[in-house]
């Protein structure tokens, strides 16, 4: 009973997130951006990943001005994004150690996730923010392979953009900029 309350579970979220996805591709999914502090909304957003970072033993550094830094963008939006990369992080990477920081740059919000972690491979990351992309293949029960996709559709339709880089056995960081309010 427990396995098939597990699988049942496993599939419930696979449909969400993939009705999900189809309605950020479809144009269905309208988002909200309204004027926030951005370091404010972290902040609030990593109170309970530090709960979690500390229960698995990870080790983490946080590194978020005190400065406001007003951005235009959809709050939930944002949480989904943040929450996904630190989610893949702690799933796939194997990591002892997550970083997240923000700064403001010129004219951008820059918003960095990185572990260090066992890494993605060249031949791999170049594929990561396509839907359905599963680096280990033999990794059949874990994602569903539209999480990153998901995550860059939301970056883009905040006007922002998302990159990775990664060196295998080191780890990974994710790169996001979202232009500053004029």
């Amino acid at each position: 009973v427990e396995t098939a309350r597990q699988k049942a579970y496993a599939l419930k979220n696979y449909v969400d997130t993939l009705f999900d996805w189809f309605k950020l591709s479809s144009g269905e999914e309208i988002l909200e951006p309204l004027p926030c502090d951005m370091a404010e909304l972290t902040r609030n957003i990593l109170e309970d990943w530090i709960v979690i970072f500390e229960e698995k033993h990870i080790s983490y550094e946080i590194d978020i001005p005190e400065s406001l830094i007003e951005l235009t963008i959809d709050r939930k939006a944002y949480a989904r994004i943040l929450n996904n990369l630190i989610q893949n992080s702690l799933t796939h990477s194997q990591a002892s150690k997550i970083g997240i920081s923000l700064k403001k740059e010129k004219d951008v919000t820059e918003i960095s996730v990185s572990d260090n972690g066992v890494g993605i491979s060249p031949s791999d990351i170049k594929h990561i923010f396509e839907r359905l992309y599963k680096c280990d293949k033999g990794r059949s029960e874990k994602g569903s392979g539209l999480g990153l996709s998901i995550t860059r559709q939301l970056v883009e339709k905040m006007n922002g953009t998302i990159t990775a880089d990664s060196v295998k056995g080191k780890g990974t960081e994710f790169i996001l900029l979202f232009p500053l309010i004029d």
